[in-house]
């Protein structure tokens, strides 16, 4: 059946990328009859065929946010198979050696709000769905926003132009949205090189199991070592094992033009010497190796600016040591759809100041994100300092470490910005 056309509401909102941030904040947003559309410079809605963790706060904001999208993700996610690893979010274990030694493993809590993983794509294909009918315009690559007070305008490359109430740049880590709101010329306006690179790719269950075993193809597994690590975990019902292989770059800079750039097998085995013959033979079975550079976004104060603001990657886009970074896009779009259907903002004014409250509120969380996920990789590549190698400070270090991001408690944080939206929003209706 068609989904209905957006309802007519005081005030509309651009999005520029359709990602998984700009659909999710979409879909929120229209079921509360407020105008979406959607700016995509891609011809059509698309994601990598690559997989994708949420942890336990990211599946309770799904929730709140819209419960079709946690239905949609219900429907795809993949557990670890083993009853017994059921709610381990991974099992971390030495990558040398010829046994993968077991450090630890770490649990995410409660199973009903328990993380999964997914197929980025399937994903995507099940959210563009929520969204009504004629939501997005593709081939929209933004070129120049103006804030002209009455409205934002945008200008985009094809030489049309659009009108608009507000603008929320969702347009990932290249964001174009992020230089406007910045200036050019700010050197945090543009990601930054993270000193770590990837390989990433999918195996067929059947190919892992007989190189590996069940139990550590088909239950999540972190391999630490120096200067790299190796993440695998089931997607797709437990039929493909996802695999990413993380390494430290030789120099601070990545000088490749592309972010993406095929290595020969050859480099990959190399950058691997001396692991255990488990994860060798892993990264044995990947195809046409491709190295992903990993960049992430510089502090900066606020994620707005008058009726500009950015959400997900865009405004704190990180590595993806902590299998988090989704999962504060999910959070993202609850908090800023809730307060954009404050039935207090009624005004086109009141808009800048939800802008506000909303980076006030986020801000914190996501940036300490950021470093933490930096800071995760360094610990998972054996560098930490003051843990490095000595395996029982590792374990220590790992013991509560996602326990910040998985237990928030979300009603408590939708309701501290609701405080903070009615003391500006007083003080704005005084003046």
């Amino acid at each position: 059946m068609e989904n209905p056309s957006p309802i007519e509401s005081p005030f509309k909102i651009a999005i520029i990328g359709g990602g998984l941030a700009g659909i999710l904040l979409a879909i929120g947003l229209s079921s509360r009859d407020i105008s979406v559309q959607i700016y995509e410079a891609a011809p059509t809605f698309a994601e990598t065929s690559a997989g994708i963790g949420f942890g336990p706060n990211a599946v309770r904001a799904m929730t709140l946010l819209d419960p079709r999208i946690r239905a949609a993700y219900e429907s795809l996610k993949t557990e670890n198979s083993w009853e017994s690893k059921r709610n381990i979010w991974f099992d971390f274990r030495r990558g040398w050696g010829q046994i993968p030694e077991l450090l630890t493993e770490l649990k995410m809590g409660h199973e009903s709000e328990g993380g999964g993983n997914v197929l980025r794509a399937r994903f995507m294909e099940e959210l563009v769905k929520l969204l009504p009918v004629k939501t997005a315009e593709f081939g929209k690559n933004l070129s120049r926003v103006d804030d002209e007070g009455d409205s934002v305008r945008l200008w985009f490359q094809d030489g049309t132009q659009r009108t608009t109430d507000a603008v929320v740049g969702c347009d990932g880590i290249r964001s174009v949205v992020r230089k406007f709101l910045l200036g050019q010329d700010n050197p945090a306006s543009q990601a930054v090189f993270s000193g770590v690179y990837a390989y990433r790719g999918l195996i067929q269950m059947d190919t892992a199991i007989d190189a590996v075993g069940e139990e550590l193809a088909l239950n999540s597994q972190v391999y630490v070592g120096n200067d790299g690590d190796l993440v695998t975990y089931p997607i797709e019902g437990g039929s493909l094992l996802n695999v990413v292989a993380f390494r430290k770059h030789d120099v601070d800079t990545w000088n490749h033009p592309k972010w993406i750039v095929d290595y020969p097998q050859g480099k990959l085995m190399k950058d691997f010497e001396g692991w255990g013959s488990i994860p060798l033979s892993l990264l044995k079975l990947l195809d046409k190796p491709q190295a992903w550079a990993l960049f992430e976004m510089p502090s900066i104060s606020s994620y707005s600016m008058g009726r500009i603001t950015l959400l997900g990657d865009a405004a704190h886009g990180s590595t993806s040591h902590a299998g988090a970074g989704a999962g504060m896009a999910v959070e993202d779009a609850l908090v800023l759809t809730n307060m954009l259907a404050d039935p207090r903002v009624h005004l086109f004014s009141d808009i800048a100041q939800v802008f506000a409250v909303y980076s006030m509120v986020r801000h914190p969380r996501t940036q300490r994100l950021v470093r933490h996920s930096r800071e995760s990789g360094m610990l998972f590549q054996l560098r930490k300092p003051g843990v490095e190698d000595d395996l029982r400070k590792l374990k220590e270090d790992l013991q509560n470490r996602q326990l910040w991001i998985w237990d928030i408690n979300l009603k408590n944080h939708l309701e501290r910005a609701k405080i903070e939206l009615s003391k500006v929003l007083n003080e704005k209706r005084k003046v």
